[in-house]
């Protein structure tokens, strides 16, 4: 038998493919958030890291970055594989939070993070519809009640509803969680205005709807 002694070439070839089999994949590693709109333009989001199981498991500890107007900015979560190391705040704006994931192993992996903020569309079949009453106390001066309306079904699904007032308004932004009263918003005005509203369903959906006040 005659042995010929293998090229360059060859050589470099069997050297990168030992070396890449030989090292772990990081690429199966994702970092994603969730989010859930709690009105007056504020967010409850949890931000995670997603893998298989097997994956997770090799995860010591990661490290979420976040704006620097959080109290304590930088937030290190350690063992706890069975949540992908779930970190949840509350806040208005979206920013890239960097992470940092440490492993059991000694290897260290950075990844950036730009946070998401999208509201679920709710369910056509939710038939509600906004109405209002009104009342002249005075001449040209009305006291007005703005509410939902629809099925005892339809008012159980909803959690909270958002009611933009025109900006003359002391805090234009009004959030009613009273299921009771049909989520019933009563104030005083000379005017009738268009009154945006988000009705927020305990699924995290939001319908999106408008009311043109009436006076009569």
């Amino acid at each position: 038998m005659i042995w010929t002694r293998p090229s360059a070439a060859f050589s470099f070839r069997v050297a990168v493919a030992l070396a890449v089999t030989a090292l772990p994949s990081l690429a199966a590693v994702t970092v994603s958030n969730t989010s859930n709109y709690v009105g007056a333009g504020r967010w409850d989001w949890t931000i995670f890291v997603d893998a298989d199981p097997a994956m997770l498991q090799e995860i010591k500890c990661v490290v979420y970055t976040l704006h620097p107007t959080f109290p304590d900015p930088v937030v290190e979560v350690c063992a706890h594989p069975e949540t992908k190391f779930a970190l949840s705040r509350n806040g208005w704006g979206t920013f890239t939070v960097k992470v940092k994931i440490l492993y059991k192993d000694g290897r260290v992996e950075y990844v950036d993070h730009q946070l998401i903020f999208k509201q679920q569309t709710a369910p056509t079949t939710l038939n509600v519809t906004v109405e209002n009453s009104a009342k002249e106390i005075e001449p040209g001066w009305w006291e007005w009640s703005i509410y939902i309306k629809g099925t005892p079904d339809e008012i159980k699904q909803i959690r909270c509803v958002e009611y933009t007032l025109h900006p003359s308004f002391p805090n234009p932004v009004r959030l009613v969680c009273t299921p009771n009263n049909h989520f019933l918003l009563t104030a005083r005005g000379w005017g009738t205005f268009k009154v945006p509203i988000k009705v927020m369903l305990k699924d995290g959906s939001i319908r999106e709807l408008s009311h043109q006040l009436e006076f009569h």
